[in-house]
């Protein structure tokens, strides 16, 4: 019998940033590159995957305690349909009681509290973050490898955001211990995480 999930933090009664993801690893890699001290200013919960985001949103605002929000922001892949992703998002404002039109990675002005979305890689790509961490690898030679291995396979892969997945499976895989990427973001020796990759993201979180 699998575990019920568990309930989401509570949140605090003093202003604190609210931020909705999709799944694990998006926590994992927001409170990577946020760094301990923006990470701290934050309440974060994650939902039981893209599609849940929605319920995630209106759970968060039947809170007592949702009124000290200062902010609330959202990290969703674009995955491979960016009209599906873009009515996602649309779903998931609607339930945060947002009408105005959403902007990649800014703040909607008015909002009370203030409400963002970030649509990874980058609001206009297709894929997810694992395309982020792709360019934040710190062994260029076992990319090159995984690039060889890829293209040997004849890109087996039906569509980008599944390739980017593949790839980053596969140079997890050929670690000395290998890992899945939620163990990777432990620590910054797979990936600089000050890398340029992530600077708009950064830019997201801190500016919860």
């Amino acid at each position: 019998m699998s575990r019920p999930p568990k309930p989401p933090p509570p949140f605090p009664t003093k202003p604190f940033g609210l931020l909705l993801v999709e799944g694990g690893d998006e926590q994992k890699l927001c409170e990577a590159v946020a760094g301990a001290s923006v990470w701290s200013g934050l309440v974060c919960w994650k939902a039981s995957g893209r599609a849940d985001l929605p319920n995630l949103a209106k759970l968060a605002t039947l809170d007592p305690s949702f009124g000290h929000a200062r902010s609330v922001g959202v990290l969703l892949d674009m995955e491979d349909n960016p009209v599906e992703a873009q009515a996602l998002v649309q779903r998931t404002l609607a339930a945060l009681n947002v009408t105005m039109p959403f902007v990649h990675g800014t703040f909607v002005p008015g909002a009370a509290p203030k409400v963002g979305v970030f649509v990874s890689p980058d609001g206009q790509r297709t894929g997810s973050i694992d395309a982020l961490c792709k360019q934040a690898v710190r062994n260029p030679a076992l990319a090159s490898c995984v690039d060889a291995l890829v293209a040997c396979a004849g890109q087996p892969h039906t569509t980008q955001a599944r390739g980017m997945k593949g790839w980053l499976d596969a140079y997890l895989a050929m670690q000395p211990e290998p890992l899945r990427l939620h163990q990777a973001l432990n620590g910054s020796e797979i990936f600089d995480l000050n890398h340029a990759a992530f600077d708009p993201l950064r830019a997201f979180l801190q500016a919860l």
